[in-house]
């Protein structure tokens, strides 16, 4: 029987999945072939589901082990507003995720983010393509400051996990959107192609959440900039596919 947490969960992906689909019928950014790749979406999408959840058990065993919430003992945020709390897990979250996005991009851990930049199209369910070490190496942070440092309760961690399958469906979609004024700090769909785009973009706009860290550390392109029908960087899969998806 699902427990509270992974039904919140479960619900907010239904209703992404309802959502998204409808705007990228209604509004496709570009005309693509979602049955291209299916089979190989739907299973990365089951790979998020079932080792998700281990992966966050491991990381959790590990920091027990050491005793971390000895470390974090002194709780220095338990008289703050639940929606304070959790703004700012997501602000520290995505802060410490842009840099390990970026050390993803580096020689030595680039082989755990190969299976992600294998998209050929991008729209919600390619979104999913996350390789088993990719997972651990973004749930370490996600675990260490929303459960240890910030200690938020399980339906604090509820909503923020929840908004964290937002995004990355979000960020995803095959949707071409403005939300001004607010899309100087908040990433969108435009945005985050760029990313996945060819030209060497792969190393630009590296955030998921706010655009801050990539115009601070001079990773950021602006989308206005550029042309809106460039080509995606698809990294191969014929010949190492168990190998992506594991991520080694």
């Amino acid at each position: 029987m699902l427990d509270q947490s992974t039904l919140y969960q479960t619900f907010t992906f239904i209703a992404c999945v309802v959502v998204f689909s409808f705007l990228e019928f209604r509004r496709p950014g570009f005309a693509i072939n979602k049955m291209q790749d299916i089979y190989l979406n739907i299973l990365a999408l089951l790979v998020v589901i079932f080792a998700g959840e281990y992966v966050k058990t491991f990381i959790t065993y590990g920091f027990d082990t050491i005793d971390m919430k000895k470390i974090f003992s002194q709780n220095y945020f338990s008289g703050f507003p639940s929606f304070v709390k959790i703004i700012i897990a997501i602000i520290l979250t995505d802060f410490a995720l842009y840099w390990v996005h970026k050390y993803m991009h580096r020689p030595l851990l680039w082989r755990t983010h190969t299976f992600h930049h294998s998209i050929k199209q991008l729209w919600w369910l390619a979104g999913s393509r996350t390789s088993v070490i990719h997972l651990l190496l973004y749930s370490v942070p996600q675990v260490l400051i929303g459960y240890y440092f910030l200690q938020l309760n399980i339906l604090e961690l509820t909503a923020a996990y929840s908004f964290g399958i937002v995004v990355n469906i979000w960020i995803h979609s095959n949707i071409w959107v403005t939300i001004k004024p607010i899309d100087w700090l908040l990433i969108t769909p435009n945005y985050h192609r760029i990313h996945h785009g060819s030209r060497g973009f792969g190393v630009k706009n590296l955030g998921a959440v706010f655009t801050i860290w990539d115009r601070i550390f001079k990773t950021y392109i602006n989308p206005g900039t550029v042309e809106k029908d460039f080509p995606l960087f698809a990294v191969p899969t014929q010949k190492h596919l168990i190998r992506m998806i594991i991520g080694f």
